[in-house]
């Protein structure tokens, strides 16, 4: 446990300041800052909640469990959300595909003076196409956990008309949140790894929702992860745009408050993905300089110590 707090601390920190990466977020900001203001000046047709809307109510869970399924059957296959999934996945691409790449070079001491360029080039087409088949099994499986908990709910209202049903599916749907993030993360993750095939690289994913070892230690730390950025990277740069006047001065503070916090974030979560799936060859072999250096000489029953053989040969 002390290992891993200190790689998950001190040497994410280090290598962060080392490579200096992710400084070009403040540009996402200021896209952000343009849509904010937009959306808030001309906000857009929603799903139509009812006015009054209470979290736990009657007028509620008479919208929820009466009137949604229709509206969102009709409001799921529209060119407009269609066109949104699209956009949320070329962002997902963007925010974890990209940085991904960049570590996977960081940590196998690939990365040159253009890292950000050469993460991108780095890529591959067979890389998102993996990437988009496990995003949608993580999206496929979601569904269908809050699917249940939506029939359960709406059950308990039917026999009940107990209006905290509707606590149900979102209850549900918190809970399993942070393994869809962690799902997003690992599938970026093992989508930039070039050894093993398609499928064993999809059957190492799988581990998340078949180990459970992998499925709680995930849960916890991406929990942590879910709230540090909620407040970080979307409360206070949100609160900074729609509150504050000056341009300059509301960047000032989404940057100080988005940037640092969103790169350390994600370098912890690279460090934690390397911890987590220690023991599976093709992810050791793939980062096996980053494993020989963090484990350092190894010594036999003998005490006689062993180098690392690439190091070794260095020293020949």
């Amino acid at each position: 446990m002390k290992k891993l707090i200190r790689i998950l601390t001190i040497q994410s920190l280090k290598e962060l300041l080392r490579y200096k990466s992710f400084s070009f977020l403040i540009f996402f900001l200021i896209l952000a800052d343009r849509v904010v203001h937009r959306l808030v000046k001309s906000p857009g047709h929603g799903i139509g909640w009812p006015a009054g809307f209470e979290l736990v109510g009657e007028r509620t869970a008479r919208f929820i469990f009466e009137q949604l399924p229709d509206k969102f059957s009709q409001w799921l296959f529209t060119p407009r959300v269609i066109t949104i999934a699209a956009g949320l996945f070329l962002l997902k691409q963007v925010i974890s595909l990209w940085p991904s790449s960049d570590m996977r070079r960081m940590h196998r001491r690939e990365r040159g003076r253009f890292g950000v360029m050469e993460a991108l080039t780095a890529l591959r087409w067979f890389q998102v196409a993996w990437d988009a088949l496990a995003v949608g099994w993580v999206c496929a499986v979601m569904a269908v956990w809050v699917g249940m908990g939506y029939f359960i709910g709406w059950g308990v209202w039917a026999h009940t008309g107990a209006t905290a049903s509707v606590l149900i599916p979102a209850g549900l749907a918190a809970m399993a949140f942070p393994v869809v993030i962690a799902g997003f993360s690992y599938s970026s993750k093992l989508a930039v790894i070039r050894h093993g095939t398609f499928g064993g690289r999809f059957r190492l994913f799988l581990k998340l929702f078949t180990h459970w070892r992998l499925l709680w230690t995930s849960w916890l730390f991406f929990t942590s992860r879910v709230v540090l950025e909620a407040l970080f990277v979307a409360f206070i740069p949100l609160v900074a745009m729609l509150f504050m006047d000056n341009f300059w001065l509301r960047m000032a503070v989404a940057a100080v408050s988005a940037t640092p916090v969103y790169a350390y974030l994600k370098m912890a979560s690279f460090k934690f993905f390397l911890e987590v799936y220690s023991s599976d060859a093709l992810v050791r072999m793939e980062y096996r300089d980053y494993y020989a250096t963090l484990e350092g000489p190894q010594e036999d029953v003998a005490g006689n110590v062993h180098l690392d053989a690439k190091k070794g040969a260095d020293l020949i």
